[in-house]
């Protein structure tokens, strides 16, 4: 299975899986032209999507999905309260066939698809899971905290793209206003440097060893923070990195790097 992260940070977000010719998109946060550059920057196929999966409606995940859904007429997945979102932000052609997914598996080529409910102040958000015969690999961004049900889906797992969004002090310490800084905060935002480390040990003792640090704010993180913070916190709880777990983070616009899973 192939991964490419074509971008993943609080401005937009949008993952392709498959095997090169045809896979699936999980959000669509990226304009059509950068989306077809980025698909041939990495040796893709831009015309080999199958469908869409979309986590929930904020902009940075749905931005390009209008212009992609009018080129390539594909289905789009989501939970119900997204895609009433999506409808009456008009945000896919007319013509674009809509399909709720909840907890049944949705199939498509060879990959099996998986949602699970997350915490966030959206309509319905949704994280995912994608299965071929031989390998599992999670999405799980924009949440606020790590529920039961998360942990559950994301349990054995051989690749997860999670999310590291903010540093607590640049947070607070920060321009942003009040209100934000708590939105962000709470259980219905996003998952802090410390909760991904914590999550990240979590993981790495059920058996995975192979992560992605993803959707990263512009203003309160950097990569290096983000990297560090886990790095350092895994290695007080004796995980080293590259011989207990291999860990990398997202590029805001991914260059062309494919990962093989």
């Amino acid at each position: 299975m192939k991964f490419y992260s074509l971008c993943s940070s609080s401005k937009g977000n949008c993952t392709y899986l498959g095997d090169g010719n045809h896979g699936i998109l999980i959000d669509a946060g990226f304009g059509i032209r950068n989306y077809t550059n980025s698909m041939r920057l990495a040796g893709l196929n831009p015309d080999g999507i199958q469908a869409i999966f979309i986590t929930h409606e904020h902009s940075d995940h749905i931005s390009g999905l209008r212009k992609l859904t009018e080129k390539y007429q594909v289905p789009v997945y989501g939970s119900k309260g997204t895609l009433i979102e999506l409808l009456k932000k008009e945000a896919v052609s007319p013509t674009t066939k809509l399909y709720e997914i909840n907890h049944r598996a949705v199939q498509i080529g060879d990959w099996e698809i998986r949602a699970y409910h997350t915490s966030h102040d959206s309509a319905e958000s949704l994280g995912y899971t994608v299965s071929s015969q031989q390998k599992k690999v999670a999405l799980c961004t924009d949440l606020g905290y790590v529920s039961e049900e998360v942990q559950q889906q994301l349990q054995g797992s051989d690749f997860v793209l999670l999310e590291s969004n903010y540093d607590v002090h640049m947070l607070f310490t920060g321009g942003y206003p009040p209100f934000l800084k708590e939105r962000i905060f709470s259980k219905k935002g996003h998952l802090s440097n410390e909760d991904c480390a914590e999550q990240l040990k979590w993981l790495i003792q059920q058996g995975t060893s192979r992560f992605l640090l993803g959707h990263l704010s512009k203003e309160n993180n950097l990569p290096q923070i983000a990297l560090e913070h886990s790095v350092s916190y895994l290695q007080q709880n004796q995980m080293m990195i590259e011989q207990d777990y291999r860990l990398e983070v997202a590029p805001e616009r991914n260059p062309g790097k494919v990962i093989e899973v």
